[in-house]
């Protein structure tokens, strides 16, 4: 290779590693001052301790990159404990009203780099911006494990964690009891005389591989099994009578409903009958009390024969005397009818030219208790003759 290939592969890798020098100054926020572009100062004050933070970290507004840190300066060189003072660069397009507040984020577990982001809270009408010479905001330090991890699920998580102390306190007594249910306690041991223990799960099954054992002897037998085979017939035979049994009733059920159905439906047909005569009938004594009510109060007007005959007086005069008259007869006959009584018979007089009577007895049975001839007749004619 000639000394000028080498010259110029040499000079084109200083240039490329220049260029990506740049680019990589330019990512992580190194770049100098001077190949910023147009920028403003901002001050950011009152953070006390700065983690993370370093010339060179990204300045955000609400979540818009809008410049870098250019330096960190103490408020007092002197007095350390006032806090540091961080310096940035802001792009000149972008502009910062009043009242906003910087939050100044660490490198998160110490992983990189930390960045500082500008909050403004949305407001209404007008705002004045910050000036862009002199200016200067408030800041407080943060964590974004403190964000992530808030006050209220640290709260949850320690609810969480007395939770489960206290499910544990209350587990431990069935634990316990659980432990002695599944302890090994034989047969033997629980039924030996003068023992206290109780049965656990382990003496059950004891039990049940006994009951299991014996089972499988008595089942053994030739003869068990063919009683066996007698009790699974009989209990199908039942099985098929049941279900029968079952099945006539159920079409014995239906049948019922359908005549109490039937029967209903006729009944209820029957009644709808008898409530349209009731209506008509009904309708028929209205149309006669109307009627009536009608011709009363054509009577009481005076209107017709009928309501002529109530009001005029003298036939009511008329009605009165005849009554009287009838009264006065009826006491000439109960005089005529107690003569007749008192005489024993009833004399008939002939014409007043002739000396003849008729003399008609009372036969003594005649009478009845009282000595009434009411509803009797005469049972003979006793003739004679005398002088007037």
């Amino acid at each position: 290779m000639t000394d000028t290939a080498r010259n110029f592969w040499v000079g084109s890798f200083v240039v490329v590693s220049g260029i990506v020098l740049a680019t990589l100054m330019a990512w992580f926020g190194e770049t100098p001052e001077w190949l910023g572009g147009n920028e403003w100062t901002l001050k950011i004050a009152g953070v006390r301790e700065l983690r993370g933070i370093q010339s060179g970290s990204p300045v955000g507004l609400n979540g818009v990159e809008i410049g870098r840190v250019k330096a960190l300066e103490f408020i007092d060189p002197k007095r350390p404990d006032r806090g540091a003072t961080i310096v940035t660069r802001i792009n000149d397009k972008y502009s910062i009203p009043q009242g906003a507040v910087a939050k100044v984020y660490g490198a998160t577990l110490g992983i990189g780099t930390g960045h500082i982001d500008i909050l403004v809270e949305p407001g209404t009408g007008e705002y004045q911006l910050l000036p862009t010479k002199g200016a200067e905001i408030k800041g407080e330090m943060r964590s974004i494990i403190g964000e992530l991890i808030t006050k209220d699920l640290v709260d949850s998580v320690q609810r969480t964690i007395d939770n489960i102390g206290s499910f544990a306190a209350s587990a431990t007594p069935v634990a316990d009891n659980l432990a002695d249910l599944l302890a090994r306690r034989p047969v033997s041991e629980v039924t030996a005389p003068g023992s206290e223990l109780k049965a656990n799960l382990a003496t059950v099954v004891e039990r049940i591989d006994q009951l299991v054992a014996n089972l499988n002897v008595v089942l053994g037998d030739v003869n068990v099994q063919g009683d066996v085979k007698a009790v699974v017939h009989d209990l199908k035979t039942a099985t098929t009578e049941l279900r029968e049994t079952m099945e006539l009733w159920r079409t014995s059920s239906q049948k019922i409903a359908d005549n109490l159905t039937t029967g209903i439906d006729k009944t209820e047909a029957n009644l709808e009958r008898s409530f349209v005569k009731l209506n008509e009938l009904l309708d028929n004594l209205d149309a006669g009390a109307k009627s009536l009510a009608t011709s009363l109060q054509v009577v009481a007007e005076g209107r017709g024969t009928a309501g002529l005959l109530v009001r005029d007086e003298r036939l009511y005069e008329a009605a009165l005397l005849s009554i009287q008259r009838f009264g006065e007869a009826l006491a000439t006959a109960q005089r005529i009818l107690s003569k007749f009584e008192s005489d024993g018979y009833i004399t008939l007089a002939t014409p007043s030219s002739l000396p003849f009577t008729k003399k008609i007895p009372i036969p003594a049975g005649a009478l009845d208790d009282e000595g009434s001839t009411r509803d009797r007749a005469p049972s003979g004619v006793e003739m004679g003759t005398r002088n007037p």
